[in-house]
């Protein structure tokens, strides 16, 4: 089980530098897109709709690392006048909450991309592209997700029953 934890931490890492990269990609193509609009009068067509996709990606691929880091806003109005067993507790049921939140998006992302699949569905705009190759980051992501809410509730499992 530990390699496999280690790979998905691993595989979690790469997601995020990915997410980071298309967030770059982003942010240099708006650059060019303005200076085109300003030196040409000439824009791309395209952008708009990647940009779209592309921050739509940008969530699903760094979701996970993001909550393996604590990296969340949280809200702590109660959270602070509880005690520490009691946090546990706490956490872990909001990890379940969390974990089943994120496995009916799994559901509900495979069954909307088979959809788009079966059909035959397409986005047409700047660019036509069949709109699965849009939506199936939605059920990979929401797959890591899910087990990283999972893990994380598991560990505050432990740690309640080892009194950590």
């Amino acid at each position: 089980m530990k390699r496999f934890w280690s790979f998905f931490d691993r595989l979690v890492d790469l997601l995020a530098v990915l997410a980071g990269v298309i967030l770059l990609f982003i942010t240099a193509a708006v650059c060019y897109t303005i200076g085109m609009r300003y030196l040409f009068t000439k824009t791309t067509i395209w952008l708009m709709q990647t940009t779209e996709y592309a921050l739509l990606w940008i969530v699903f691929l760094a979701t996970t690392w993001l909550l393996r880091e604590k990296g969340h806003i949280t809200t702590d109005v109660i959270y602070t006048h509880l005690n520490e067993k009691t946090k546990r507790y706490l956490d872990c049921i909001i990890f379940i909450i969390g974990g089943v939140a994120c496995a009916f998006m799994v559901y509900f992302g495979i069954d909307y991309t088979r959809e788009c699949i079966i059909k035959e569905i397409t986005d047409v705009r700047g660019v036509t592209i069949p709109k699965w190759i849009i939506f199936i980051i939605i059920p990979i992501g929401s797959i890591l997700l899910s087990l990283q809410f999972f893990r994380m509730a598991w560990s505050r499992l432990i740690d309640n029953r080892t009194g950590r």
